[in-house]
């Protein structure tokens, strides 16, 4: 990675990278940063991790009967991509309604946890701020969590947020 992709910090300013899917979780953890974590100066990425694998096994690829049909895939390809859009637009009025310094970011990975460390990587985070489903440790064992990734790989300082139920 080249040193000019990562945000340079001004003096005084915190890096704070929050990750974002939709989910009521992301949306605590959004809330809970902006309550209880904020500083004036903050510069603020709100983190949608794409996974490559769910855009490509979607159910429409395999539902489709002309799957094979290139102008069929494209079209998905489009249709997919304006739902990112669409939901990267709801995350900055997130931002606008809060009077926050910020950025919406997209990023594309093999999986969401790592999409999040690569995306704080780049913009030089100083802390990642992630909500949690607080999934029990057998299913979590089973299914994998983003959080638990994340609290794992990253090389900056985790904020894993769970609300209370």
């Amino acid at each position: 990675m080249a040193s000019s992709e990562i945000h340079k910090a001004a003096e005084g300013e915190r890096v704070i990278v929050i990750a974002v899917d939709g989910s009521e979780q992301a949306r605590y953890a959004y809330d809970f940063y902006v309550d209880n974590v904020h500083k004036t100066g903050d510069k603020v990425y709100l983190v949608h991790s794409v996974e490559v694998n769910e855009v490509l096994h979607s159910s429409q690829w395999f539902n489709s009967p002309y799957s094979f049909d290139k102008d069929i895939l494209v079209k998905l390809l489009e249709e997919e991509k304006e739902k990112i859009r669409q939901k990267l637009e709801g995350y900055a009025e997130w931002l606008r309604a809060s009077k926050i310094n910020g950025t919406v970011k997209s990023v594309h990975s093999s999986s969401a946890g790592e999409g999040i460390c690569k995306a704080a990587e780049e913009v030089g985070a100083a802390t990642i701020i992630i909500g949690t489903r607080g999934m029990g440790t057998v299913r979590r064992t089973l299914l994998g969590s983003v959080s638990d990734y994340v609290l794992h790989h990253s090389h900056v300082p985790v904020l894993v947020c769970r609300r209370k139920s």
